[in-house]
C-alpha cells in the first residue's frame, strides 16, 4: 500500500489507478447513501478523488485504517460543501434509494425489490445518525468494525455493540 501511495503522490498513473480502484467503491457507496441521485454521487466521488490526489503528497501513511480515515474526512467535507453550496440541509430520512443501490447481498436475506428497499429505508430512519452510519459503512461500504471505529473516533467494541443493537432494531422494524 505504501508503494501505491508514494507512487500516486509522485504522479505515477499506474499507482493512482490502483489506489483509486482500491478506494472508489467504499467512497461511492457512502456518498450514494448521502445523496439523492447516482449522478450526484458520481460527481461528488470524482471530486473526492481530485481532492485526495491533490492532498496526497502531504499525507504520511501509517496504516490502512489511517488511509481510510483520511479519505473519509475528505469525503465528509466534500459532502458538507455540496449541501452548503446547494443551500440544502441534509435530512435524515429524505435520501432516495433506488432498487440497484438498496439490493443487499443474498446472504442478508433481502431481495432487491423496491418494496423491501423502502422498508429498509424506513427502518434505517429509526436509528440515530451515528448508528445508521455504522450500519451503512459496514454493510454497504464493507468497512470492518476496526476501520469504522477509527473513522468515527469510537472504540471497536462500541462500534460492535451499536451495530449489534442496530441489527436487532432493524429486524424488529422490518418484521412489522
Amino acid at each position: 500500500m505504501l508503494g501505491l501511495i508514494n507512487g500516486s503522490a509522485k504522479g505515477d498513473t499506474f499507482s493512482c489507478q490502483k489506489l483509486y480502484d482500491h478506494l472508489v467503491d467504499k467512497v461511492y457507496v457512502y456518498v450514494r447513501y448521502r445523496t439523492s441521485t447516482n449522478e450526484q454521487a458520481t460527481d461528488l466521488t470524482q471530486d473526492v478523488f481530485i481532492d485526495f490526489f491533490a492532498a496526497l503528497p502531504s499525507f504520511f501513511y501509517q496504516s490502512r485504517a489511517q488511509l481510510y480515515a483520511y479519505v473519509f474526512v475528505i469525503t465528509r467535507r466534500k459532502l458538507a460543501r455540496h449541501y452548503a453550496d446547494a443551500n440544502m440541509q441534509m435530512k435524515k430520512n429524505s435520501v432516495e434509494f433506488d432498487e440497484e443501490f438498496m439490493s443487499l447481498p443474498a446472504d442478508q436475506g433481502l431481495s432487491d425489490n423496491k418494496e423491501v428497499g423502502l422498508d429498509v429505508k424506513q427502518a434505517l430512519g429509526t436509528l440515530d445518525e451515528q448508528t445508521r452510519e455504522i450500519v451503512v459503512l459496514h454493510h454497504w461500504s464493507r468497512y470492518t468494525f476496526g476501520e469504522i471505529a477509527r473513522l468515527l473516533k469510537l472504540t471497536e467494541s462500541a462500534v460492535r455493540v451499536r451495530h449489534h443493537r442496530a441489527l436487532k432494531t432493524l429486524a424488529g422494524a422490518l418484521e412489522k
